[in-house]
């Protein structure tokens, strides 16, 4: 049996550098978006970002809150008005009819928002539209922010978010070996980093480099889990 080297399951953090945003046709709709900020249309100068998990809608909102020094919600409450005072700009993440997001809250904040003429970015699964919103009025000002919508990847994306993971990872790629995944995994962005994650911790446990049999293998075990 080959010698097993203990590996621990964590994920180095990720670049969310501008020059490290993975573009391509899925998503250039998106990055020109947050490009062209602080020229938003709109009473609010908001834009809703939706799409998959792991589609990059994090890395976008990175990129555009080191420009707008915007804070970043995933819950709201009373006292969120208050960031206000310091900076008219802001982030939601997956805001949902919920107690962490109540809507009068949301309609309250929405309003001083077009009062300061600040900014407000939503990230999202979904469409606004697509939501349960069930005061008329907070589903109007959301449903009437302008929306990027980032599509599920091409080969090209795939193929470039295997590199920045192996680079995020610290592992050697081959260009064989990408084209290998490519053409038997999931076709998603989380699964890219799932099985990059999964390489490396092989690879090192093995104390092997990234071949075409580890990933066979890799691949297999992943399909005998389900």
């Amino acid at each position: 049996m080959t010698p097993q080297q203990f590996t621990m399951d964590l994920m180095p953090p990720p670049s969310f550098a501008r020059d490290d945003f993975v573009l391509s046709g899925c998503n250039a709709m998106a990055a020109d978006w947050i490009d062209r900020w602080p020229d938003w249309p709109g009473r609010i100068q908001g834009l809703v970002l939706h799409g998959p998990p792991s589609c990059g809608k994090s890395h976008l909102a990175a990129i555009w809150q080191s420009k707008s020094k915007a804070k970043s919600y995933d819950r709201i409450d009373d006292q969120t008005i208050f960031g206000l005072d310091d900076n008219p700009h802001m982030i939601w993440d997956q805001p949902l009819p919920s107690s962490d997001w109540p809507e009068d809250l949301i309609f309250h904040l929405l309003n001083r928002l077009t009062e300061i003429e600040g900014s407000l970015l939503i990230l999202s699964h979904q469409p606004m539209a697509a939501i349960d919103w069930q005061i008329a009025d907070v589903a109007s000002r959301l449903n009437g922010l302008s929306g990027a919508e980032i599509t599920d990847p091409d080969d090209d994306m795939l193929m470039a978010l295997l590199f920045k993971h192996a680079d995020d990872l610290g592992m050697a790629l081959d260009d064989d070996v990408a084209r290998y995944i490519i053409t038997r995994m999931d076709r998603r962005f989380d699964a890219a980093q799932q099985i990059m994650v999964q390489l490396n911790q092989t690879a090192l446990s093995v104390k092997k480099n990234v071949t075409i049999p580890l990933v066979r293998d890799v691949l297999e075990e992943q399909l005998n889990l389900y």
